[in-house]
Parts: C-alpha cells; structure tokens; sequence
C-alpha cells in the first residue's frame, strides 16, 4: 500500500505539458523504467551474495519484483500515459469547484473509512440487524469515487496542490485534525482485526493531512532546504529499495541486537526500537539511493537523452 506515493506521484505529474508528448513519454521511460532493471541487477547481486536469491534466473527474479514488492510501478504507468490530459482537464476548473471536489472527495472516504469500521464491529459484535443498515447504506452511499484503484490518489495530488493555497486557517485545521484521527482509527482497525480496504479509505485523510501539514512548514535554511530537496529527487529509488532495507533493519535490530526479544520489551522501547529500525533502514536507502543515483542512474539518462537529441536532430 503506496498511497502517500501515488498522490505524490500525481502532485508532480499533473502539471501543463512543456514538450512534445513523445519527449515526455520518453523522459518518463528513463525516469521509471531504467532504475527498475538497475535496482534489480543491484538487490540480485546482493541476494545471490549473501545466499538469499531463491531464483537464479535475472529475468524470472525481476518479474517477481514487479509482480510482487514492485507492484506500484506498473500500477502508476497508466496513470503516467493520461496524467498530460488530465492536467489539461483540472486546469479548466474554477478555485471554487477544485475546493469542492477535494472536500467531497474527503466526505467519500471518511464515509468509507467509519462505515467499513462499524460495520466489521457490529458483526463481530453480533449485532447482524445493524451491521446489515450499515452493509444497505454503503450500497447506496459510495465509499469510494473508484473502488478498487489508487487512481483518485493520483488525482488527489493535483488537487492538494491547487487548493491549499485557498484553504482557511479552520479548514486546515480540520483537516489536520482528520488526518489524526483516521490514522488512529487505521491503527485501532488493525490493532482489533476490523475490516480495512485496499486502497484505504483512512488512508486518504491522512495522505492529504500529511500533504497539508508539511505545506505549512515553513523555515529559513537553505543547508536543510537542499538536504530535504535531494532526499525528495531520490523518493522512487527509496520506494524500489525499501523492502530490502527493512529487512536488513530487521536483521540489525530486531534479530542481531535483540535477538528475538522484541515481543517481550515494554511499549516505551519497542517504540523506540521500532523507530530505530525505520531510521536505519530508511538511512540506509537514501544511501544506497544517493550513490547509485548519481553515479550510476544520472550518467545513463545523460547518455540516452544525448543520443536521442542526435538521432532526432
């Protein structure tokens, strides 16, 4: 579940086409597909040194990870294809409709979010009569804009982009707020086995509550600006790099230096130690992400789209 991901896929793609459809389609190509092949020959080399890779063959060990951890990416390509067109679509609409449109959105999967939570209580409570009005009235009230897809994520991001220059200081208020609660309700739904979809509900509430917040943050430095702007280019490459990291965390922390006890530690450290193993792996991502990057992924795409500006010249 990438949902933080695909909105903020759309928050940077859905913007006024500057080229030709076919340089774009081009410069997409380098920027999702070439960091697939390179990462995969990279965590291939990894597993088949440390004697983890299941499967010997490159090519059937790559379908999986796009099958399987990797699923996000094919998922957002098509999103990738229109994302120029809908652009052109948002662009056309009114302050006043995109503000209406995101918070009719937010109504939707709030509704979404609280309905699926009652109703999985009220069943595993025993209350079948008012589980059942719940089950009717999702039928007849939509939990989603489109169930099943991460597209209105997608969509999500340019909305979040234009209207939160308009919104009030309440309006941010509430939806920061929102955000809280839903994440508690996601943890709670959890925590209690309650039924939680996929694409979560909750999850929209708190992807635009995380959005809006960082928005407001505003500071002085330039040192912290750059260091922020350089982990956010390198977003995809931590995305593709992100399993096997929190599985070396896991090793490092929870196996090596804990050696199985993390069941047993009271809540105040296995809080810090479950943040722990996030920084480390996400640390070790960034790393990993910074050097293949700009040694190994950037020099590539010079090379490509100086070979194409010659052959189409």
């Amino acid at each position: 579940m990438r949902p933080d991901f695909l909105c903020l896929s759309g928050y940077f793609a859905l913007r006024p086409l500057k080229k030709s459809y076919k340089d774009y389609l081009f410069g997409k190509a380098l920027s999702l597909l070439l960091p697939i092949f390179v990462y995969a020959g990279l965590l291939y080399a990894y597993k088949a040194t440390t004697g983890s890779v299941t499967d010997t063959n490159f090519i059937r060990y790559t379908s999986g990870l796009i099958q399987g951890g990797w699923w996000f990416v094919p998922a957002l390509i098509p999103f990738i294809l229109v994302a120029p067109v809908l652009s052109k679509m948002f662009d056309a609409l009114d302050d006043r409709t995109c503000k209406i449109a995101l918070f009719v959105t937010l109504g939707i999967y709030a509704w979404g979010g609280l309905s699926s939570a009652a109703n999985s209580l009220l069943i595993n409570s025993q209350h079948v009569t008012f589980a059942a009005a719940i089950s009717m009235l999702q039928r007849i009230i939509p939990r989603s804009l489109l169930g099943g897809t991460y597209f209105t994520f997608f969509c999500m991001g340019y909305f979040i982009k234009r209207v939160t220059p308009l919104l009030g200081t309440r309006e941010t208020h509430f939806i920061m707020a929102s955000g809280a609660l839903f994440f508690i309700i996601d943890i709670a739904s959890a925590y209690f086995g309650l039924d939680r979809s996929d694409p979560s509900f909750n999850w929209m509430i708190v992807t635009v509550a995380i959005f809006i917040t960082f928005d407001g943050i505003k500071h002085q430095s330039k040192s912290l600006s750059k260091l922020i702007e350089w982990a956010a280019k390198r977003s995809y490459s931590i995305y593709l790099l992100q399993y096997a990291t929190i599985e070396f965390a896991i090793d490092v922390i929870y196996i090596g230096a804990l050696h199985s006890g993390y069941a047993t530690l009271a809540w105040p450290l296995r809080l810090i130690t479950w943040v722990s193993a996030t920084v480390l792996a996400y640390g070790t991502a960034l790393t990993i992400a910074s050097i293949v990057d700009t040694f190994v992924i950037e020099p590539i795409q010079t090379k490509l789209k100086q070979r194409r500006l010659k052959t189409s010249g």
